[in-house]
């Protein structure tokens, strides 16, 4: 053979021996990772299905670099060009990806063949060992512990005398997710040491106090107004945050995905807010389940809320045309129910105070709001969308006089706005401001919440005709 030949047959082995090693690598890759893929599969059949829910919590929470996600996703498609069997092995995968599911069995207890598991073909072997899978006595729903029978408000204690948590936690209403969580609550039954003695059951609230200095600053303006809030005590890093948040721990330790999302949602922020529960009432949606309807004197108090929802720029609770052209929230006020006895036919819950930033639209809600109250006329004509919000949200008819009795409390509210100034307003956030001491605390509240802004709102309603009584029409 010629030197050019024998070149060429140096070259051409070269080529084989590296396509070789090529080939080796890749089938070493494929090999590995149908390995791995077998003992997701069986690791799969061995745990219980919330075990996986708690753990695609933190693959959400991390997700994987895009770099390796990119490499994975070639690395897969070389498989299905080159290999018939890790196709398959590809599509057992799919079947089993890490995503949040439904729990089977949620609040029942497990069977023999839910807990056993299915067997294979042929085999007596059990695929797992027994697992108790769904929720136990100390898991309940929050409207079945704020209106059982023997349930009542908790008192919320004291930084010097705090709630015996580890002694007394019995159920707590858990988080179904930590993720948009932000308006979620916990709600938490405590009841005394002695098992036999079951004479109360003692509902709080637990809240996340991400927008916590708004809310307990919208709060004391309510209290202040003479309207009914959730009384609230903030708390923070101490031996009483360990206490509840380990109390909760302890309680769930057999269920670690609402374990994993009840301690999550409640650990996004340093501050923890304690609540008075809203026991034996209904939001407006449920009213006619409950065989109620809306009465005058709650026509009454829903029109105080408006003066104060004006004068803290809270649009969410109920429209109001021009001034909050929204559709309203049915959840934001509880109606008492099963014929409780209260100081007030409501409670005004979820409020936080966000003024305009934006100096067009501060002008803008300020003109709406002096236009609103500058006549009879007028402010009948802005109720009319409260009014329907009101018949809508409840699914109920609504009795006659109630525009009246609205209009009646629209006025009152104005009266008790126009009572507040400058100092009033001014101690109520020195009292929140030391309520936290984080700076983010504090920039949460000074930076939503506007003295001038309410000042502004106090003189209109000072001036208004609804204030004087000379109301033209």
């Amino acid at each position: 053979p010629s030197r050019e030949d024998t070149l060429c047959g140096q070259l051409d082995r070269l080529n084989s021996k590296e396509l070789e090693k090529e080939n080796d690598e890749r089938k070493d890759g494929q090999t590995e990772l149908m390995r791995s893929l077998s003992k997701k599969l069986v690791f799969k059949q061995k745990v219980p299905s919330h075990v996986f829910e708690a753990l695609a919590l933190q693959d959400r929470a991390n997700p994987p670099r895009p770099a390796a996600a990119t490499a994975c996703s070639n690395l897969m498609k070389e498989e299905g060009e080159q290999d018939e069997e890790a196709n398959k092995v590809k599509g057992s995968l799919k079947g089993i990806g890490l995503m949040l599911k439904t729990r089977p069995n949620l609040g029942k207890h497990a069977t023999k063949a839910d807990a056993d598991g299915k067997e294979k073909k042929g085999s007596t072997k059990k695929k797992w060992a027994t697992v108790q899978i769904g929720l136990g006595p100390e898991h309940a729903d929050l409207s079945v512990l704020l209106n059982g029978n023997l349930a009542t408000p908790a008192d919320l204690g004291s930084h010097d005398i705090p709630l015996q948590w580890r002694e007394e936690l019995k159920r707590v209403s858990c988080m179904n997710s930590i993720i948009g969580a932000k308006r979620g609550v916990v709600g938490a039954e405590l009841g005394p040491s002695d098992t036999n003695n079951d004479s109360s059951r003692r509902i709080v609230i637990l809240k996340a106090g991400n927008n916590g200095a708004q809310e307990v600053f919208s709060g004391l303006i309510g209290e202040r107004l003479g309207i009914r809030c959730p009384r609230i005590r903030v708390v923070e890093n101490s031996m009483e945050r360990e206490a509840i948040e380990g109390s909760i721990f302890d309680l769930l330790v057999n269920d670690v995905y609402y374990q994993t999302n009840t301690l999550g949602y409640l650990q996004q922020s340093k501050q923890l807010l304690l609540m008075e529960a809203g026991t034996h009432r209904v939001t407006l949606d449920k009213l006619a389940e409950s065989n109620k309807t809306i009465s005058i004197d709650m026509a009454f108090e829903l029109g105080v809320l408006i003066p104060f929802d004006m004068i803290i720029a809270n649009g969410d609770r109920l429209p109001l045309k021009s001034v909050w052209d929204r559709p309203g929230n049915a959840h934001n006020f509880l109606f008492p129910i099963d014929g409780k006895d209260y100081d007030s036919p409501l409670l005004a819950i979820d409020q936080v105070c966000t003024h305009p930033r934006n100096e067009r639209l501060l002008d803008n809600y300020l003109a709406a709001i002096a236009d609103t109250f500058s006549s009879t006329e007028s402010l009948r004509s802005a109720l009319e969308v409260t009014i329907a919000f009101l018949g809508r949200a409840s699914n109920t008819e609504l009795l006659p006089g109630i525009e009246e009795a609205l209009l009646a409390g629209v006025r009152e509210g104005v009266q008790r706005v126009a009572r507040l100034d400058r100092d009033d307003l001014a101690v109520i956030v020195n009292q929140v401001s030391e309520m936290g001491s984080t700076d983010a605390w504090r920039e949460n509240l000074h930076d939503n919440i506007n003295l001038d802004i309410m000042c502004d709102i106090i003189d209109i309603c000072k001036k208004c005709p609804l204030k004087t009584g000379n109301i033209e029409s």
